[in-house]
């Protein structure tokens, strides 16, 4: 009898460790921003990109990529002659954490840009 229960006790706390996983991972691929989230929060933290995008001269432009752990988000002037004058990236987390990766202001000759390393 005392064997029966024993394993009763297992069962449960086997079936409740599942639901508990499950409920887990469900809220964490809910907690995921959109990009429209991520650039809203750039655009709080940072004011100076409240009138990004725009067709003022330079152009100003908002480039977006998504990853797993979040956004990469670049805040861009473009130019005529050049893709790119200069940009401003960054990293939005899922959990709204911002980190910002750094400027690239190319050369001339300069036409690759990576939003992941901002170069």
């Amino acid at each position: 009898m005392k064997k029966n229960q024993y394993l009763y006790i297992i069962l449960v706390v086997i079936v409740l460790a599942l639901i508990g996983s499950i409920i887990y991972f469900n809220n964490i691929s809910n907690s995921n921003l959109t990009e429209s989230e991520s650039i809203s929060l750039l655009k709080n933290a940072y004011p100076e990109f409240k009138n990004y995008p725009n067709d003022n001269l330079p152009p100003q432009s908002i480039k977006t990529e998504r990853d797993i752990n979040g956004w990469y988000v670049a805040f861009v002037q473009e130019g005529s002659g050049r893709p790119i004058i200069s940009a401003k990236c960054f990293f939005v987390k899922n959990d709204g954490t911002i980190s910002i990766l750094g400027e690239f202001n190319p050369e001339i000759a300069d036409i690759d840009f990576s939003l992941e390393t901002c170069n």
